[in-house]
């Protein structure tokens, strides 16, 4: 009898650890990964509502259109892109499944904000039934500018507001033009340039000497009366197995922390990357949230941080000047740009501003939020300094723009597989920050340098 006892209870825990097993799991669904279950394109429910709903509009923040649906004969809705090929890679395409904003939006444009009134109306009065529209904070005049100034060029250019996180553009190339993905869907695919990729949220690329804005703030946490600092770059220094050589072997004669940025001297980071180690490195980048997920209303890629607790010291004044197999977005780089801006606040990006009801009345707008504090208000001032140095008589001076200071850092990054990449990041004005900006451009040899295109995009934004 007793045995018999002692089996049911066994029975009975092990029923009972299950069932709370399968609660958690199911908790786990519903409130980590719902986001996720809810736009991933695998999801049945993604299209169940398109062929008797009109879909909600996509505008931008003037509120022009760039995406609509557009009755057929036949009683069903077609998407159709306004301006075509100039926002692909935010608006996404919504035919051979769904990417972009028509993915991460997919309900909010399906759903009948008074769905119960919307379907007696339609019953009774023969009225359609109208999705929400979503307003943008994408200016596409600035999307425009930045498209015409990619040209043919592969890369991508995101335009921010530092202190609130909205983004005001954010353009890459190659693109597509999502009126014709299914016909152009073989081409598309097979395509080596991988133009159904959103270079700016999921290209990875070496940071190049904007890294060096990341080296430089290691070294003032962790090196003592930084500020005394001097070292005499010769122009070549070895560490290692590794050589590094400045930009044309220049020898750049004495510096301290602000003039090797300004004057971009790897010889220099390296050799204090040396001095001081890899493990405060990272730490200083894991600090910079290089690897934190980054919350976004499109997809994106996770940055790569190219250090371990057993890298090398070739590695290690690799990735002190950017090299390496360190990776981070354009997307990434704008908001690493805005911090310095916005005394050290990462803001958390956004593009979606508010929803739009088929009445025409307004949602709530999206509220600014801090994604992280990644440095102290004197630390972002420094790094301010230091990059106005770099446009006003350093390696940036090309985003000079009259009437303004501006705050920047120039970046060329090795390409195992062609020409070299050419970064710019930076703000305006550097005494009130209105506008940061990054921008990429592949192959740079052959495209054009990216830091005449930062200056053309902060120069009109700035006069919006």
């Amino acid at each position: 009898m007793n045995n018999m006892k002692k089996s049911i209870r066994r029975v009975f825990w092990i029923l009972a650890i299950c069932f709370f097993l399968l609660f958690g799991y199911m908790v786990h669904l519903v409130v980590v990964q719902r986001d996720g279950i809810i736009t991933n394109s695998y999801n049945v429910r993604l299209n169940r509502d398109d062929a008797t709903i009109q879909r909600g509009s996509i505008v931008d923040c003037d509120g022009m259109v760039i995406a609509r649906s557009v009755l057929q004969a036949d009683g069903t809705y077609v998407r159709e892109y306004p301006r075509y090929r100039m926002s692909a890679h935010i608006t996404g395409y919504n035919s051979m499944g769904k990417a972009g904003l028509e993915l991460s939006e997919n309900f909010t444009l399906l759903n009948l904000h008074n769905e119960i009134l919307q379907r007696v109306q339609s019953v009774a009065l023969g009225t359609e039934l109208v999705g929400d529209s979503i307003q943008l904070t994408i200016d596409m005049d600035i999307q425009s500018l930045a498209g015409d100034l990619l040209g043919s060029a592969n890369g991508a250019i995101v335009v921010m507001e530092p202190d609130t996180g909205k983004v005001l553009a954010m353009q890459a190339y190659p693109d597509y033009d999502p009126n014709t993905i299914a016909a152009d869907w073989s081409s598309l695919r097979e395509d080596e340039n991988s133009p159904l990729v959103n270079r700016g949220t999921q290209g990875l690329y070496p940071p190049g000497s904007t890294f060096k804005l990341m080296t430089a703030l290691y070294i003032m946490q962790n090196y003592d009366n930084w500020e005394d600092i001097q070292y005499t770059c010769t122009g070549e220094a070895s560490f290692a197995n590794k050589t590094i050589r400045c930009y044309g072997n220049t020898a750049h004669g004495d510096l301290d922390l602000n003039g090797a940025l300004t004057v971009s001297c790897n010889c220099f980071f390296a050799e204090y990357a040396t001095q001081l180690g890899q493990d405060d490195l990272l730490d200083t980048m894991l600090d910079m949230s290089m690897l934190d997920k980054i919350p976004f209303d499109v997809a994106t890629s996770l940055n790569r941080i190219g250090l371990s607790g057993d890298s090398t010291e070739s590695e290690l004044v690799e990735t002190s000047i950017g090299q390496g197999n360190t990776l981070v977005t354009p997307l990434y780089m704008a908001m690493f740009a805005s911090a310095i801006a916005n005394d050290g606040e990462m803001m958390t990006p956004y593009m979606v501003d508010r929803v739009i009801y088929s009445d025409g009345s307004y949602g709530s707008s999206a509220s600014p939020d801090v994604f992280q504090k990644i440095m102290s208000d004197e630390e972002a001032d420094l790094l301010t300094d230091m990059m106005v140095s770099v446009v006003s008589s350093g390696t940036g001076t090309a985003a000079q723009i009259s009437g303004y200071t501006v705050a920047g850092k120039t970046g060329t990054a090795e390409n195992a597989t062609g020409n070299d990449h050419s970064w710019f990041i930076g703000f305006a004005p550097a005494e009130d920050p209105q506008v940061a900006v990054a921008v990429l451009i592949e192959n740079s040899d052959k495209y054009g340098k990216a830091t005449p295109i930062a200056k053309q995009m902060l120069e009109f934004a700035l006069n919006q």
